[in-house]
């Protein structure tokens, strides 16, 4: 039908609860609920899977899971350098989880694949490989490089400051005092 819009529910497969809920809202409120650039409910597709990810503190101490079975692996180690593309993919899997909300592929320990992205198959390819410019602040900083340029950037303020009140100084006028 022209000018009908077409919301996107994404995944392998779409989640049964994110189906749901979409026609739902439609049916409690009359309208679609807030879509993406994508045409995908915000609700659902709104947050990056990295963020709500289970594994998320490994990712944040620098501890990955290196090969498939190693003592990373068995102890829920994150799965970025083994292929993960939960940096990259909107989704609620984390949360809303499938079959009957008992896994997901991260929980099961299998990296997510990106299949709620557009033309996954192309942008999130290979699969079993680290995506190289991940988007976003922070995904490949450690806390250390953040310190390190916090430092540097305070250090350059001081730097400036202290110059320009030098600066300052050299153009006020000195006051002769008189002796009597």
């Amino acid at each position: 039908m022209p000018g009908a819009t077409v919301i996107n529910l994404p995944g392998c497969p779409v989640n049964a609860d994110n189906l749901t809920a979409t026609v739902v809202h439609y049916l409690v409120f009359g309208k679609i609920p807030a879509l993406d650039s994508h045409g995908r409910p915000l609700f659902a597709y709104g947050k990056r899977i990295h963020d709500n990810c289970e594994r998320r503190p490994h990712f944040d101490a620098g501890q990955y899971v290196e090969h498939w079975g190693d003592d990373g692996h068995r102890k829920g180690f994150c799965l970025y350098k083994m292929g993960c593309k939960g940096p990259a993919t909107f989704h609620n899997c984390p949360s809303q989880r499938y079959n009957e909300k008992t896994s997901w592929p991260v929980a099961a320990g299998h990296p997510c694949a990106g299949c709620s992205e557009p033309n996954f198959w192309d942008t999130m390819s290979p699969m079993y490989k680290r995506l190289p410019n991940v988007p976003g602040f922070g995904i490949e900083a450690t806390a250390d490089k953040i310190g390190l340029g916090l430092v540097a950037g305070a250090g350059a303020a001081f730097a400036v400051h202290g110059a320009l009140n030098a600066l300052r100084k050299d153009k006020e006028p000195v006051e002769e005092t008189k002796e009597g």
